[in-house]
């Protein structure tokens, strides 16, 4: 009766690369919690139908799409469009349910349900935010009101007891309910990997949530926004999906999430969990840099660790902390310099077009580049400053003086320009752009 639908995310040139990663862990979560509740559910990943064009993709959600009620759709800012797409073909039968989540409706479902409204009614609900505990009672909801065959305004008053939603009622209010509790991250079961379609394409690289929420304010962000509690799981429940990751035989490397050095001892307790358990399947991790010590490079390195995504965005401390991004440049370095000493491959992610960026901080930034220990088992990436709704930079725009001249958010990718500051314009922001995705390219050219 339920479908979990993934729009695509990568890019054509990213599949069967490093890039190419499991799809939203959320529909994972959703599913297994489902499941567990004795309540039928599917996920169609189209990321493994990435082969299909536009044409053969519709063909196969028609089919797919078949026998189902209730459909859950997440979406990504840039993938939003996707998502609506997706519920036009699924409101052919306009009693078919559509439920929209991730982090673009969590922060828009307003404007989204209103203009949709106006349009489309193609949406049905909205779940803000973490949706563990609101999609179970929402479908519980639904499936009754479908089981009962009674108009779903008989089921308000039961609508509106779920927290973390949004909808427009019978009479055309919006209502946004209360906002959900906290979860706590050990009470969730194991992403449900085992729903991920065999049949087009098999992922051979697992991703790990670590923690949710973040304790850093960065003006690019909206992850502290999304999850307004930093709370970190259990080394137990992490081994537990480790070996749940293992079993399934299919994959080849793990990657950690988010910073999983927001606590220096629960990096210690996680390296240590490698070790004294004997896990040898290779793994990469995103982390603050400008913390790691020698000794922590070296527990990394023992424990398997073979790579380390961080963000660095600027060598200008002007830049960094008018953006709320407290860290070093020169501490980012000696952590980068003590990885390397251990041979752990660095993906380094710098941001072009920050409030404050000047073309001075610019060149400062590319020499701090050229003065890194990278090699060819390195990855640098130049991105242009997003103003994610959610971020501080969308929430913020007049105090951080920006001018948002873009807002088709299908561009909002990092790699498309959306906003000029009072320094750099967008003519000059274009230049420098062309001229940082050269300084990407020639350091793919040197270290390989």
């Amino acid at each position: 009766m339920i479908l979990l639908i993934s729009p695509r995310t990568s890019k054509p040139s990213e599949f069967r690369t490093q890039y190419f990663r499991e799809p939203n862990l959320g529909l994972l979560y959703l599913a297994a919690i489902l499941e567990l509740n004795d309540i039928p559910v599917d996920i169609l990943d189209l990321e493994q139908f990435i082969d299909l064009n536009e044409s053969e993709l519709e063909n196969l959600i028609k089919e797919r799409i078949i026998g189902y009620r209730i459909f859950g759709i997440t979406a990504l800012t840039n993938t939003f469009h996707l998502a609506l797409k997706i519920a036009r073909l699924v409101k052919i039968e306009r009693q078919n349910y559509v439920i929209l989540g991730g982090p673009h409706v969590s922060f828009m479902y307003k404007e989204i349900l209103e203009q949709d409204k106006k349009k489309e009614n193609l949406i049905d609900f909205i779940c803000i935010g973490e949706a563990e505990i609101s999609f179970l009672e929402l479908v519980k909801i639904l499936t009754a009101q479908i089981s009962d065959n009674k108009h779903l305004s008989n089921y308000e008053t039961q609508l509106q007891s779920v927290k973390g939603l949004a909808f427009i009622n019978s009479k055309g209010k919006l209502i946004v309910t209360k906002s959900t509790d906290t979860i706590n991250l050990d009470d969730l079961p194991l992403p449900a990997r085992y729903k991920l379609s065999q049949e087009n394409y098999y992922y051979s690289v697992a991703n790990v949530i670590v923690n949710r929420g973040c304790p850093n304010q960065c003006s690019f962000c909206s992850r502290q926004n999304l999850f307004k509690n930093t709370r970190i799981r259990s080394i137990k429940s992490i081994l537990e999906e480790i070996w749940d990751i293992q079993s399934l035989q299919t994959y080849i490397q793990i990657n950690f999430y988010d910073n999983i050095n927001i606590n220096r001892r629960f990096l210690r307790d996680f390296c240590k969990m490698f070790i004294e358990n004997r896990i040898t399947i290779p793994w990469g991790c995103e982390l603050r840099v400008d913390t790691i010590s020698f000794e922590e490079a070296s527990l990394l390195k023992k424990a398997g660790c073979k790579l380390v995504a961080t963000g660095i965005e600027s060598a200008n401390e002007t830049v960094l902390k008018k953006n709320f991004k407290f860290q070093d440049p020169e501490q980012a370095r000696t952590g980068i310099i003590n990885l390397k000493k251990h041979d752990i491959a660095i993906q380094a992610y710098f941001v072009l077009g920050l409030p404050g960026e000047t073309e001075q901080s610019f060149s400062q930034t590319v020499e701090y580049i050229k003065s890194l220990p990278l090699d060819e088992n390195d990855e640098l990436n130049y991105f242009i400053a997003t103003p994610y709704p959610g971020s501080r930079l969308w929430d913020e725009k007049e105090q951080f003086e920006i001018e948002i001249f873009e807002n088709n958010f299908t561009k909002y990718d990092c790699n498309h320009l959306i906003f000029e500051t009072k320094e750099l314009k967008k003519d000059r922001l274009e230049k420098l752009y062309i001229s940082a995705k050269k300084v990407e390219k020639k350091s793919k050219i040197n270290y390989k």
